[in-house]
């Protein structure tokens, strides 16, 4: 359904500029607590819950592989994201190119901030990873999150990766869609949608960090009780970028009700890591349904310490992207504020709810404009999304 707007509110504009650019938040992504965030403030935390499944055994027994239900719970906190603007109290009825000087730049640069921290908050996880060059990660990214449930899947994904795709002469097969999410879109490839985001990571793995990891081992596993843990590497002592991801021998990624599948568990740093101790996602391995790794016979596992790390990533830059199932993304947006005023009002484009107020200086005759986004946003089943590293063939890579 096309968007039409009745009023032509400088806020509306706004959160329309902000709507265009919101793809990788409002796209394939579920408002699950849309209904409860009326009145909450800034810094509340939601916690969403995975229930677990049961396990299969043959026969009739109801008194060997008996499962208690558990729950496995993922906690995402509302967050606040604004930009303010100085104008001339004269501006607001006098500017007739508002929308071009004003709406557009600022409602792009708003989402862009929130859309920027939301990205760099879901890093690390994913509970996939695929990694090689041209376009063979996407590929087996898409095939592996299709073996695991038939929802559609949505790809955000480094423009670049667009570049290295056609120099292996693939390409993405159009899609017809409304206008507004038209926006950054590449196309459908390997039944996912693509579209293009700015924000993720490019990923360079020196000569030095690739030989090390080739021969490393985890000395441990310990939880931070924060939902991230620390994995501890022996060998290493070149720094790991944030973002690099770790596979470990025998430890399998499961699919959405905790059975194996044929993908390795990937660890994806956090944060650059120092001297091998690497932050990384916590991760639940004794569940029976929620568990989101285990050995080679499904089994849950019982300890990393001493196993090797394999498949390790190859010197040289990545661009990278991030590939989810329908629903695997949680966005909301609070459509009121504490503060309010004469000069305060909000409103609503394709879920995306932006707020203004004004300051207003009658001595220096000026207005400070606020525009802000209150949302609730992140990744909350790390089982329904991947994470792709392209490498760049042609790219060499300078080790000082």
């Amino acid at each position: 359904m096309a968007n039409t707007f009745v009023t032509n509110k400088k806020v509306d504009l706004v959160a329309l500029r902000a709507a265009e650019a919101a793809g990788y938040l409002t796209v394939g992504s579920k408002s699950y607590f849309g209904d409860q965030l009326e009145g909450k403030r800034n810094g509340v935390t939601y916690e969403f819950v995975i229930r677990d499944a049961g396990q299969y055994a043959t026969g009739m027994d109801m008194t060997g592989k008996v499962s208690n239900l558990v729950e496995r719970k993922v906690s995402k906190d509302i967050k606040l994201g604004n930009i303010v603007i100085d104008t001339n109290l004269l501006e607001k009825v006098t500017d007739v190119q508002w929308e071009k000087e004003i709406a557009i730049p600022n409602g792009k640069k708003l989402i862009n901030g929130v859309v920027a921290d939301v990205v760099k908050s879901d890093l690390g996880l994913q509970n996939t990873a695929f990694v090689g060059k041209g376009w063979l990660p996407i590929s087996k990214a898409s095939r592996f999150l299709g073996s695991i449930s038939t929802e559609d899947k949505f790809g955000f994904i480094d423009p670049m990766i667009d570049s290295i795709m056609a120099a292996g002469g693939k390409g993405f097969d159009p899609v017809e869609t409304e206008p507004l999410y038209k926006t950054g879109m590449m196309g459908k490839a390997f039944g996912t949608e693509f579209r293009e985001s700015q924000f993720m990571p490019t990923l360079e793995i020196s000569k030095d960090l690739a030989d090390e990891l080739v021969s490393a081992t985890v000395s441990s596993f310990t939880s931070n009780n924060d939902g991230t843990a620390q994995l501890k590497l022996s060998g290493v002592t070149e720094t790991i970028p944030a973002g690099t991801p770790l596979f470990v021998a025998g430890v399998y990624a499961t699919d959405l009700v905790g059975d194996k599948t044929s993908a390795l568990k990937a660890f994806i740093a956090i944060e650059d890591a120092t001297s091998g101790n690497v932050k990384v996602r916590d991760v639940d391995f004794n569940g029976v349904g929620t568990k989101e790794a285990c050995d080679k016979d499904g089994n849950a596992i019982v300890t990393l310490a001493g196993k090797k790390l394999v498949n390790t990533i190859e010197e040289g830059q990545y661009f990278t992207g991030i590939i989810r199932l329908d629903g695997a993304m949680e966005f909301d947006t609070l459509k009121k504020l504490d503060w309010s005023n004469a000069d305060s009002t909000s409103d609503s484009v394709e879920g995306v709810i932006v707020h203004e107020g004004r300051a207003v200086d009658v001595i220096t005759g000026s207005n400070k404009t606020r525009w802000t986004v209150a949302s609730l946003a992140g990744i909350v089943e790390p089982r329904a999304v991947t994470y792709v590293c392209v490498k760049d063939a042609t790219a060499n890579l300078v080790t000082m």
